[in-house]
């Protein structure tokens, strides 16, 4: 396979009116031995891949051959012609003549003798130059060319001109041509035509009146007389796949898809250029893919999903929610590349920057630009435009969910950053729910505290009874300096880590501005950071503060250490007291009291006093923090409306472009998948699910229950402590739960499940297909479920029309999509002995199409019995 052609198809300039040396008319005035290299130099330099020697009335089979084998070489195709004078009209028409290599094989030469028919009665000398005129009419000459067996198509030379097909015949004779079947089967394009629609002479209007369905294809030639004239004219360029005279003749046939004057090398749209394979059943091997149609063809097991499988693996496209055969596509993917197998894929972007996403399997991929790794960049926004990838049985695998799943796969990529927003939002919502539900059991809390300093208070009331209070009131005065010291020592310790946390969060950022470097405005940066310094400046008197702090810190920590030398001096002093205490209690009979208990009351109901202060001060906290956490759920629900807007605002874009099938959405909709999450959040609770539906009917999500909880709990059913429990304990989860949209697919104004399986599969591949937002469409087998009728009027219709913006790669056992799909590039695959190998070249390609016969035909036996049925049926048809 040509270099050329390692993509598939493309297009290539064509020269179709080409002069060498051995015509009369051509002059060369360099060295003998340089005209072939020179000649084809100049092809070369052109950009001219295929041209037809046309000489005028003439062949020189050696002069041929020699430039041939040099154009190959070059890649470039030359196809043996002649220009004949056909011997009709006033002047002649000036015809060429295009042959296939049958003419020449086996070293003969059948053009030549040709020749001798054409002038029969006449010699070399008298024809072999621009005037010269054959023996036969026009329609006799195709009966003798037609007589050889052997393949052939003519072009009309300047039509317009003296000796041109228009300007030589009449409308009537014209017309009459093109109801002939010689003259439309053999006719395959005019050239030079200059003049579209006048009144009074011969034009392109006219003729294609006169023509009809038979007006071929418009091409340009050089007609050139000397090496510099070649490729000055006009050009041509073909789309072809193969160096073969078939490929050349299918494209002059479908010309309206492969002749154009301009070479469309340049394509809209992100494509993926090759996957390669290291390690693995395809070990080594590059799997080269053209921008437009692909086709992997092969027996079943022959590996044409493990190829599409690693292409979606290394693109990290998901599966989507409803995919089928998820465990055997994952095992497909191992079984591929084996342990420590990586993929390569090489891709284009839309603005033709190349990248390559490397990918090791287990690991996640990497994506290179001008072979530096590019963290961050998007695989499928980036790189691939929002590729769409179905596996075998996914389209027509339209049970529940199914909606859902695809709407995810045409637009959840657009979804990206309000996706991110959202799940910002609901750690926003988690953190207020925290701090609320830490605050909400405040009032329990202030009455145990309450509890236990009235409890120490009513115990304390004894030892005041007997004055132990007044005794020990140094002591229990100690001990309470003591516990205030040590909470200043703990508060300032906070504030340090405090300070310390600012200080290393914010320093490097505060401090990497200043590096910045304006590339438009230099002076007003200047001036800018100037007064930026003054926050630097700021920023720096506190990190002084803060060593200041540490200072300060470490001196009051001496203090207290002073603070407790000093009580420990009056430890035989408290010593005293307590003996003397515990004489009296005895003698006055309250013995029972114990001397160690009072001090732990006094300072339990410290404690107690404390904790009350700081409760109330929270309580006071407890409303605003309620209405930070509504703000926050307030704030979430309004980005999930905004995704639905985003999905709703494409789905109005997609639905514009069909009228048959369409996809409706609806807001927090889905509520059978509402009931279920809410029946698993409180399974256990014994509760109905009428509840859970009443309360599903009424409020759109959990967080609107919140909003309105007394009235929820009132209609929680016949246990609402039971439902007050489940909802809180779950709270973060119910209210950071997204109560899913819900879709419908409607074909035909009628729900699209409500349709049968075919009519199913037909809509959503022909939907499917038509997207203009997704470039690449990998679909593995996309026939299942459609007859072959509507794969040729529907679906290879629609991908002929869009295949030069999207690329689409498919893996099919339906030889329709090849053929008639006319795939720039077709993937045979065979798997045996643990080995995957892979014969690849377009549909102009004669080993390709041998192998689309063997393996989608049955072979050509069955392939040629089906045909000679067919032309049985034909009159029946």
């Amino acid at each position: 396979m040509e270099e050329i052609f390692k993509h598939g198809s493309t297009w290539e300039r064509a020269d179709f009116h080409l002069h060498t040396r051995a015509d009369k008319e051509f002059e060369y005035h360099g060295e003998d031995n340089s005209f072939v290299t020179n000649y084809v130099e100049k092809l070369k330099e052109k950009n001219i891949r295929i041209g037809i020697i046309t000489n005028h009335n003439k062949f020189d089979k050696d002069e041929f051959t020699a430039l041939k084998k040099k154009a190959r070489n070059e890649e470039i195709y030359l196809i043996p012609g002649v220009e004949l004078s056909v011997n009709d009209g006033a002047n002649g028409i000036h015809t060429l003549i295009v042959f296939s290599e049958q003419w020449l094989e086996a070293g003969n030469d059948y053009i030549d003798q040709f020749l001798n028919v054409a002038f029969e009665g006449k010699i070399p000398g008298q024809y072999e130059q621009e005037n010269g005129r054959t023996s036969l009419s026009l329609i006799e000459t195709l009966k003798k060319l037609e007589g050889y067996n052997r393949d052939f198509f003519i072009i009309f030379a300047h039509v317009e001109q003296s000796s041109g097909l228009w300007a030589e015949l009449n409308g009537g004779r014209l017309a009459e041509l093109g109801r002939n079947e010689l003259f439309k089967r053999s006719t395959l394009g005019f050239q030079k035509v200059r003049t579209h629609d006048v009144k009074d002479g011969v034009c392109r209007t006219k003729v294609q009146g006169w023509l009809g369905d038979s007006y071929p294809a418009e091409v340009e030639g050089s007609d050139c007389k000397s090496i510099d004239e070649i490729g000055e004219k006009e050009p041509t360029f073909l789309k072809i796949g193969a160096y073969t005279f078939e490929a050349v003749k299918y494209a002059l046939r479908d010309y309206k898809n492969r002749v154009s004057k301009e070479a469309h090398t340049k394509y809209p749209h992100s494509h993926i250029k090759s996957i390669s394979f290291e390690g693995g059943i395809m070990n080594s091997k590059t799997i080269h893919f053209s921008p437009e149609l692909n086709a992997l063809i092969g027996i079943r097991g022959s590996g044409k999903s493990s190829i599409l499988e690693a292409l979606r693996y290394t693109l990290d496209i998901p599966f989507g929610e409803k995919a089928a055969d998820l465990d055997y596509k994952k095992d497909l993917v191992g079984h591929t590349l084996g342990s420590g197998g990586k993929t390569v894929v090489s891709a284009v972007d839309r603005y033709g920057q190349q990248y390559e996403i490397k990918r090791i399997l287990n690991e996640q991929p990497e994506v290179f630009a001008k072979g530096k790794l590019q963290p961050g960049v998007s695989i499928r926004e980036t790189v691939i435009n929002k590729p769409i990838y179905f596996g075998q049985k996914d389209l027509s695998n339209t049970g529940e969910g199914f909606e859902k799943a695809l709407v995810e796969k045409l637009v959840g990529e657009k979804l990206y950053d309000i996706r991110r927003k959202i799940e910002e939002q609901k750690q926003i919502v988690e953190n207020a729910a925290d701090r609320w539900l830490k605050l909400s059991n405040i009032d329990e809390q202030k009455q145990e505290y309450q509890q236990k300093k009235n409890d120490a208070e009513f115990r304390l009331n004894r030892f005041k009874e007997y004055g132990v209070d007044e005794k020990f009131q140094k002591q229990t005065g100690y001990e309470a300096d003591e516990r205030k010291l040590n909470q200043v020592l703990a508060d300032i310790s906070k504030y340090q880590d405090a300070l310390d946390d600012i200080i290393n969060r914010h320093e490097d950022e505060l401090k990497n501005h200043k590096s910045y470097k304006s590339k438009q405005d230099d002076t007003y940066f200047a001036e800018f950071f100037i007064l930026y310094d003054n926050i630097l400046q700021s920023f720096e008197n506190i990190k002084r503060e803060q060593g200041k702090t540490s200072i300060y810190a470490q001196e009051l920590k001496k203090k207290v250490n002073e603070f407790e030398q000093l009580k420990k001096s009056f430890m035989d002093e408290f010593a005293g007291i307590r003996r003397t205490l515990e004489q009296e209690l005895k003698e006055k009979g309250a013995e029972a009291l114990k001397l160690d208990e009072f001090p732990q009351l006094q300072k339990k109901i410290d404690t107690a006093t404390q904790m009350l202060d700081v409760l109330d001060k929270q309580g006071k906290q407890k409303n605003s923090m309620q209405n930070d956490l509504l703000t926050a759920l307030s704030q979430l629900n309004e980005l999930w409306q905004q995704e639905f807007q985003d999905i709703k605002a494409e789905l109005e874009k997609i639905n514009r472009d069909h009228s048959a099938l369409t996809i409706e959405a609806v807001f927090k909709g889905d509520n059978k998948e509402y009931l279920s999450f809410m029946q698993s959040m409180f399974k256990g609770s014994k509760i109905r699910e009428t509840t859970f539906a009443g309360l599903i009917d009424k409020y759109s999500d959990f967080g609107q229950m919140y909003k309105d909880w007394n009235t929820v709990k009132a209609n929680s059913g016949s246990a609402p402590e039971v439902f007050e429990d489940y909802f809180f304990k779950n709270l973060k989860t119910l209210l950071t739960w997204q109560v899913p949209n819900k879709f419908t697919i409607n074909y035909h104004d009628k729900e699209l499940k409500h349709h049968s399986l075919g009519q199913r599969a037909s809509a959503l591949i022909l939907f499917i297909l038509s997207q203009q937002e997704n470039d690449v469409v990998i679909i593995d087998q996309p026939e299942d479920d459609l007859d072959n009728q509507t794969i040729y009027e529907d679906v290879i219709k629609l991908i002929q029309k869009i295949k030069s913006r999207t690329q689409f790669i498919f893996a099919t056992h339906n030889a329709n999509i090849p053929v008639l799909g006319d795939a720039e590039q077709i993937h045979s695959c065979r798997f045996a002995d643990g080995e995957l190998t892979i014969e690849s070249g377009s549909i102009d390609s004669p080993t390709l199409q041998k192998e689309i016969v063997n393996i989608m035909e049955g072979g050509k036996d069955a392939f040629e019995k089906r045909k000679e049925i067919y032309e049985i049926w034909k009159p029946l048809n």
